[in-house]
């Protein structure tokens, strides 16, 4: 082997660093992911998909009852039908957090590869894997329902690395698998293989865009055909918190030392990206929260513009991980935020709801109960209330009382005169 060969083979590969970092990151989230399923804090979404994909292993569709629809009448995400297999042998919530934690974390891996293809030392690259594992968005994401998006980093940075290698048919089986999440893919993978024709490789460029006309447009006819009306946010030309908004750009690009700013020009590329979450109008919560999983194109292209960034300016390592490592304990958007701790579980609770999956009658559970519908979403006879503005009784976010955590592993005594609320010990009184 050449030595320029030998060279090329170790930029294939993530750094050491980074690989025990992906590790940790797994361990940690799977951990506290767990932690926040057995308290009853998971949202319909992850109930939504452990029901669809347990019914499409039995031959009962993509139907849910948290949609009270199939699924793929509401996004296109014919990709996902790859975990029904999986889900046949382990039809547990459990198994899809597991799966989305290893997403996020694995992408890591594919952002310190690219890094080091566009020539950034060991180094560089390894602290921009980790400041990606670092940032509130990333952990936001890792800790949140599962969803489509939970995907669209790791298939990002593995696109990226197959455009900059001028890898045609590999660039163009992820560009596939990223149009097979949800339907706006196709907008976006339409603007940059417009731009990597222009500015990189016309025929990957052209092969990208072309397959992102081609899903949209069978989207479009699917959607026309069947009647189907999927869920669409607003948009309108003005911006909502535009204080906020600027909070939030900040907040993403933070955890890397601003590093992606010294793209300058390109960073017009990202335009669609910003525009999605700038411009639209109220919605259910703020899709520009930094770490809910509409943030995913954004971040994957933050993330990748840091690797290039860097590769530029190696000096950069050491703000990048100082820079991560503080937004990851100020601003983060799950339980590591410094004042934050585990919930409390409540086994009892959590019995009741599994025990759920074995019903053979019709079971509505109260929106506000939703963690329970998601315990027992692989039981198609279960399904959620719909959501009602006036009900009352939901669970503050977050526990910030260590001392029942610590109770429930033995550890002094727990807060007097307290109930449990979703694993949140909260007055007796207001429950």
């Amino acid at each position: 082997m050449t030595p320029s060969a030998i060279v090329d083979a170790a930029r294939s590969r993530p750094t050491r660093a980074v690989i025990v970092a992906a590790a940790v990151f797994a361990i940690v989230y799977v951990a506290l992911d767990l932690n926040k399923l057995y308290a009853l804090r998971y949202g319909a979404d992850t109930g939504t998909f452990v029901q669809w994909l347990v019914g499409e292993a039995h031959g009962r569709g993509s139907w849910n009852g948290a949609e009270y629809r199939p699924h793929l009448q509401v996004h296109d995400s014919w990709a996902l039908l790859g975990l029904v297999p999986l889900m046949a042998i382990l039809p547990y919530a459990q198994t899809l957090l597991v799966v989305q934690v290893l997403a996020i974390a694995g992408t890591a891996l594919a952002i310190c590869v690219f890094a080091r293809d566009c020539g950034a030392p060991p180094r560089a690259a390894s602290a921009v894997g980790i400041a990606y594992l670092l940032s509130p968005s990333a952990q936001g994401i890792a800790y949140g329902n599962f969803l489509e998006n939970v995907f669209v980093p790791l298939l990002a940075a593995l696109g990226a690395i197959a455009v900059r290698r001028r890898a045609l048919i590999p660039a163009a089986i992820v560009a596939q698998l990223l149009l097979g999440l949800k339907e706006d893919e196709a907008l976006f993978l339409a603007w940059f293989g417009v731009a990597c024709a222009l500015w990189w490789d016309r025929r990957i460029g052209w092969t990208l865009a072309g397959l992102a006309i081609v899903n949209g447009a069978g989207f479009i006819v699917a959607e026309r055909v069947t009647g189907a009306h999927p869920s669409l946010p607003g948009y309108a030309l003005h911006v909502d918190d535009p204080l906020v908004m600027l909070a939030f750009f900040a907040a993403l690009l933070a955890p890397f030392a601003f590093a992606p700013l010294l793209l300058q020009w390109r960073l017009l590329l990202a335009a669609p990206l910003v525009a999605e979450l700038t411009f639209n109008r109220p919605w259910a919560y703020p899709i520009a929260r930094i770490g809910t999983h509409w943030t995913a194109p954004l971040v994957a292209a933050t993330a990748l513009a840091a690797a290039y960034a860097v590769a530029r300016r190696p000096a950069l390592a050491t703000p990048m991980l100082v820079c991560a490592a503080l937004c990851a304990l100020l601003f983060n958007d799950t339980v590591l935020k410094l004042g934050r701790y585990p919930y409390v579980v409540d086994r009892v609770a959590y019995a009741k709801a599994s025990a759920l999956r074995r019903s053979e009658r019709p079971i509505v559970v109260r929106r506000v109960d939703e963690g329970a519908y998601v315990a027992a979403a692989s039981n198609p006879n279960v399904v959620l209330a719909k959501y009602d503005p006036h009900e009352t009784g939901y669970c503050p976010a977050y526990d910030k009382d260590p001392r029942a955590f610590l109770a429930s592993l033995g550890i002094g005594v727990a807060p007097a005169n307290t109930v449990l609320c979703g694993g949140v010990p909260i007055p007796a009184v207001r429950r």
